[in-house]
């Protein structure tokens, strides 16, 4: 019993004299803002901003094409590589073309038979008429002497059969005639036919531009109608973006459209929309448009992008871009509070036009908020001008 009694009085005594310490103690003073001078501080109002339609969507070219063979053959060689450049008319495939060149030469020989025929039938269609003409001036003088009562009706049949019979084989020669012309122009068709098929060997460029996916390799046997390479011409691209339909009212052909592409950031471009589907796709409930761009280098097919349609305007908080700062994919402002202490407060930011940023929630109109901030570090800090 005496030793509880004991460790009370010494736990008393420890707790009267902590109280005594604390006690004899000032409380302590916070410390003092660090002051900051030089930064613009003015207080956010209203004002009209630009109400726009936001339409995602990709670049493609205006002109592109699947190269395809027009005839069956295997592929001996690929002269291109996606990315290569290429003009009109150059050969990009070339295929197996032993068979073409076989049956070229098959309508060849076709031709040069007829050739041959054509002249031996006019040597004899000149020996027929030249009998035709002898036994035509024979059987008129004939004629005359059988007036005359000269000759014998005996001699005057023969000589009129043997007139006759010139007379056909005259006609039967030219009969021969026609048949080996029109047998020439039939070998000659085939040249050419075959001449053109021979050409379908050789695969070429529709249009100039770059090859943009490769299909193929040597080896491989082309069918016709099967792409072998993509090309794309380069000169002109188009975004083609999908539009709400309660939103394509407002869109229509001829109308601009300011345009961004995530590739390229901080650059905006002016384009016009050049095609718009005349229906929605009755799944998305989306309309299509295609959007011409300006030419520039750094514009490829594939870039991921988006355009905005003008509708009008509306009130919105509207800051420049040196007053927002950003953290990964947080985006803040420094609010001064009515004592002049500078607070980072997160914010959702809307679309960006120039310099302008709307803020979407997080700022109310009349706060007070540091335009410059230019990410420097003002978090708790008093703001002087």
């Amino acid at each position: 019993m005496k030793i509880k009694f004991l460790i009370l009085g010494i736990l008393t005594t420890a707790v009267l004299l902590i109280l005594a310490t604390c006690g004899g103690k000032e409380e302590a003073k916070p410390a003092a803002a660090e002051r900051v001078s030089g930064a613009r501080v003015e207080a956010v109002k209203l004002e009209n901003f630009p109400d726009e339609i936001e339409a995602p969507g990709t670049v493609a070219s205006a002109t592109s094409a699947q190269v395809a063979a027009r005839v069956m053959g295997t592929v001996t060689a690929v002269h291109v590589r996606e990315g290569d450049a290429v003009q009109a008319g150059q050969v990009l495939v070339t295929l197996d073309e032993r068979e073409f060149a076989e049956r070229r030469s098959a309508a060849r020989a076709a031709v040069d038979e007829a050739t041959h025929a054509k002249e031996e039938v006019a040597r004899g269609v000149a020996a027929a008429k030249a009998q035709a003409d002898v036994m035509q001036k024979t059987y008129e003088r004939f004629v005359m002497l059988r007036d005359k009562k000269s000759v014998s009706p005996q001699e005057f049949d023969e000589v009129e059969a043997k007139q006759r019979a010139a007379q056909e084989g005259l006609a039967a020669a030219r009969a021969r005639q026609q048949q080996v012309a029109s047998m020439s122009e039939r070998a000659q068709a085939e040249l050419r036919a075959m001449e053109t098929v021979s050409g379908y060997a050789r695969v070429t460029a529709p249009f100039s531009g770059m090859v943009v996916r490769r299909m193929v390799e040597p080896g491989a046997m082309a069918a016709p109608g099967v792409p072998l390479l993509v090309i794309e011409a380069t000169s002109q691209y188009r975004l083609e973006v999908t539009v709400d339909a309660a939103e394509a009212l407002n869109v229509k052909r001829g109308t601009k459209a300011r345009v961004e592409l995530d590739a390229l950031p901080g650059k905006d471009f002016s384009g016009t929309v050049v095609e718009i589907e005349a229906g929605a796709d009755s799944a998305s409930h989306t309309v299509r448009a295609r959007i011409e761009l300006p030419r520039d280098a750094a514009i490829r097919s594939g870039l991921f992008g988006r355009a905005w349609f003008a509708r009008g305007e509306k009130q919105a908080i509207v800051l420049p871009a040196g007053a927002v700062l950003h953290r990964g994919q947080l985006h803040g402002v420094y609010v001064v509070d009515a004592e002049g202490i500078a607070r980072l407060r997160m914010v959702t930011l809307g679309k960006s036009i120039g310099d302008k940023t709307e803020i979407l929630s997080g700022l109310g109109d009349g706060e007070r908020v540091v335009l410059d901030a230019a990410n420097r570090d003002l978090d708790g800090k008093k703001v002087e001008k």
